[in-house]
């Protein structure tokens, strides 16, 4: 693996030869918002996304560095796209999701990076969502993009989306011996709950957060 120096120095070399003002309009970003990544600040998730699959670049190495995937090269890559869908999970109190769940887009990762990090050789099961609220900050930011293993839905300690009461959420969920789930707040600003043994008859586990993908300010 190669050191692939900071995040603004990656996005020079996506810049090239182009102007602040040409390349922020290709990125649909503004002047101000370049200027500020280019001084070590950093885009949202999906501000990241839409620069790396505009540049066929991986997220992995336009965010981390993580992968030697320069500009023109990404052919030489092998790629699993892992479906992004349009369920929002609230890291607060619960936000009521609508019936119908749409398939956004489908987000590349490198083989490498989910068989390094996550042990993947696929994207079967994988799906990736998004966080509503800062009940889980800082794990889990709002806006994050969060990645769920719907395989991985046996009940243990961890973080995990789930939903309850008809309300899509994402939580560090502990079991009890008596049978009840702690659901677990990361931001100490918001309490924890307890759902009793009598209560999980509405209560249904999506899948294991595996993945995060932070939204910096």
């Amino acid at each position: 693996m190669t050191n692939n120096g900071t995040f603004s120095e990656r996005l020079k070399k996506l810049m090239g030869d182009d102007s602040r003002a040409e390349f922020a309009e290709k990125c649909e970003i503004s002047v101000g918002a370049l200027r500020n990544y280019l001084n070590d600040g950093m885009p949202s998730a999906d501000k990241a996304l839409r620069i790396a699959r505009l540049f066929s670049v991986s997220i992995e190495w336009l965010i981390e560095g993580v992968q030697n995937v320069e500009p023109n090269k990404a052919q030489a890559v092998d790629f699993i796209t892992i479906p992004r869908v349009d369920v929002h999970l609230a890291a607060g109190n619960g936000a009521l999701n609508g019936d119908s769940i749409e398939r956004v887009e489908d987000i590349p990762f490198t083989k490498e990076f989910l068989g390094g990090k996550l042990g993947r050789s696929s994207s079967d099961g994988l799906i990736i969502l998004t966080a509503d609220g800062d009940s889980m900050d800082p794990l889990i930011a709002d806006g994050d993009l969060v990645m769920v293993d719907k395989k991985r839905n046996t009940l243990s300690d961890g973080v995990y989306a789930f939903v309850y009461g008809g309300l899509a959420r994402v939580k560090y969920l502990r079991p009890t011996i008596q049978g009840d789930v702690e659901l677990i707040s990361q931001n100490p600003i918001h309490k924890d709950e307890l759902l009793k043994r009598s209560d999980l008859e509405d209560f249904h586990i999506i899948g294991k957060v595996v993945w995060c993908g932070h939204r910096f300010s």
